[in-house]
């Protein structure tokens, strides 16, 4: 036994034994390309003990491969450390921008957006020099998703479309596959259904030769939804099944829900409601984590419990839903500010090292002669001054342009639910503790769903728009208004009567004309809801959900009227 542990202890002193047990280990891995978890884990931990030997070529593939396998096992900063040892200029491109891949999946996970479109800028400036086919179609894949989020499509198709031809290059049928998933979705986003069911099909062509189930039920996945984008309930019943059947068989939960999600939502639109909801009660406990499938899910249980006239419980359903509204409109304005900014950072770093060299030119000239000298440094001055100026100027308008950005919503002008509801909160909290009278009243679009189904969604949009101007022109002088739902808008009127919230009401109704769309004249007419405080309401939120309860009463009335709230309703309710 102690023979034993004297040849173990020879064995690890040897430093020649130790060098080729660590050539070995570093000439399997490769720290370019996807190494398997498991297999990642087992090689962290054989390297430990021998990293003190390691050359510094050695020591920047230990350091990436601790990195990768930080960040999955979860301990964010530890390898974030990391990227910090290897973000010098001495490490050659290859590593750092390896380190720069990781670096940005870990910012995008942590909502440290600013960070993760610096990232991003390093990545892209890193690009021409990098040779690796694999790398190069690594780094080219992770822009496409992050310009998503921000909702900027063109960019992210740009760039999704220039990681399929990296793709390609590698002769990697899995990373082609992939690659195409990223193309489809945007062209989804962007209305343009034809294009997106083109990749799909390409990709579960590829996809299929992988035998991966994954990858083969994603594309199936997208497959289907595109084709119920068009309105092709049976060819998109169809894929979902079989994407739902192969998803199960990958044990891949994201893909499980998004199966099952676009099912309810091809049985609804064909007027199975009953099967629909059935479909959103299975995924509802699985999808918590999914912030876009949340809001998708209880939109459509909102809709099928107003279908069934179940009014209270739909009511439950559009809190619900706007609650998750309200963090994916933040969310994807946090990244959009984000892009912006550093946008604006990095331009103006490229001016900066722009004049720099300028001045480093003046310097050398002044060298040749004294009078020069003196000319030359009022002009650097003078320069200095109205680039600086410029600068600021240009700050302070991107300042404003992300201000109006946050407050306001893009299609119809109007201010936004989050910025409209924080306007009216302060004006209540004053009427409240004076005990004045403050109206709220909630708008809805009476069959709004039948004309972006029968003149599609542009359409829609010109009818949103048209009764934005119209509310914009009858309450704008009177309170505030803004845009709170899909077809939802909220006003409130401090210090307003009944009577003058009626008669208000009332002149807006007469001011809607049909809306002139292509050869076709939309007849347009509102619901609303009226609720009004005299100081017994001691929340916004409260008056606020009594005049919603008011607006669905309106609804279940005929449409084309307007419901005020009464306390009686609420004893109504309560039985």
């Amino acid at each position: 036994m102690k023979y034993g542990a004297l040849l173990l202890l020879i064995w690890l002193a040897s430093p020649t034994i130790i060098a080729q047990t660590l050539d070995e280990l570093i000439g399997e891995a490769d720290p370019f390309t996807t190494i398997p978890t498991q297999e990642l884990e087992k090689l962290v931990k054989q390297l430990a003990p021998l990293e003190n030997q390691a050359t510094p070529q050695q020591q920047w593939v230990i350091d990436l491969l601790k990195m990768r396998y930080l960040a999955i096992t979860g301990d964010n900063s530890a390898s974030l450390q990391i990227l910090k040892q290897l973000d010098i200029p001495s490490i050659p491109p290859a590593y750092r921008m390896r380190a720069y891949t990781i670096a940005i999946l870990i910012y995008q996970i942590q909502n440290k957006y600013v960070e993760a479109f610096k990232i991003l800028n390093k990545i892209q400036r890193l690009l021409p020099k990098i040779k690796h086919p694999t790398l190069r179609y690594i780094a080219n894949s992770l822009a496409p998703e992050i310009y998503s989020d921000a909702g900027d499509y063109d960019k992210a198709l740009l760039f999704a479309l220039s990681a399929s031809k990296e793709a390609k290059k590698t002769h990697n049928t899995m990373n082609i596959c992939t690659s195409l998933d990223a193309i489809g979705s945007i062209y989804q986003h962007r209305g343009e259904t034809k294009k997106g069911e083109k990749a799909y099909r390409r990709m579960l062509d590829i996809c299929t030769t992988t035998k991966d189930p994954l990858f083969i039920g994603m594309a199936r996945n997208g497959l289907a939804a595109s084709l119920l984008q068009q309105h092709k309930y049976q060819a998109a019943l169809a894929q979902a099944n079989k994407a739902l059947d192969l998803c199960h068989a990958a044990n891949y939960n994201y893909g499980i829900v998004l199966s099952q999600l676009t099912m309810a939502q091809i049985y609804y639109q064909m007027g199975n409601n009953q099967l629909a909801d059935h479909y959103l009660d299975v995924i509802l406990p699985q999808a918590k984590d999914y912030l876009e499938h949340l809001q998708d899910i209880y939109t459509l249980k909102k809709q099928i419990s107003k279908d069934a006239g179940n009014y209270k419980t739909a009511l439950k359903w559009l809190e619900k839903q706007r609650s998750v509204e309200k963090q994916a409109i933040d969310q994807k304005k946090n990244i959009r500010i984000a892009q912006l900014t550093v946008a604006f950072e990095v331009k103006n770093k490229e001016q900066h090292i722009e004049q720099l060299k300028k001045e480093n030119q003046l310097l050398t000239l002044q060298k040749k002669n004294n009078h020069q000298q003196f000319i030359i440094i009022m002009l650097s001055s003078v320069s200095i001054f109205l680039i600086v100026l410029l600068l600021w100027l240009q700050a302070h308008k991107e300042r404003r342009r992300f201000k109006r950005m946050s407050q306001v919503d893009g299609l119809t002008q109007l201010y936004n639910q989050a910025y409209v509801c924080t306007l009216a909160e302060t004006i209540f909290e004053e009427h409240h503790r004076d005990g004045k009278p403050f109206s709220v009243v909630v708008a809805d679009i009476d069959w709004f769903k039948r004309v972006n189904d029968t003149y599609g969604h542009a359409a829609g949009d010109k009818v949103l728009q048209t009764v934005a101007k119209v509310l914009r022109n009858c309450f704008g002088t009177e309170g505030i208004v803004g845009r709170t739902g899909g077809e939802e808008f909220t006003a409130f009127f401090p210090g307003m009567s009944v009577e003058q919230t009626r008669n208000l009401i009332e002149n807006c109704s007469q001011q809607l004309k049909p809306v002139a769309y292509e050869n076709h004249s939309i007849e347009v007419t509102l619901s609303f809801g009226i609720a009004i405080s005299r100081g017994e309401y001691e929340t916004l939120n409260t008056l606020i959900r009594d005049a919603d309860s008011a607006l669905y009463k309106a609804k279940r009335n005929g449409r084309n009227q307007y419901q005020i709230y009464h306390m009686s309703d609420l004893k109504k309710a309560a039985t």
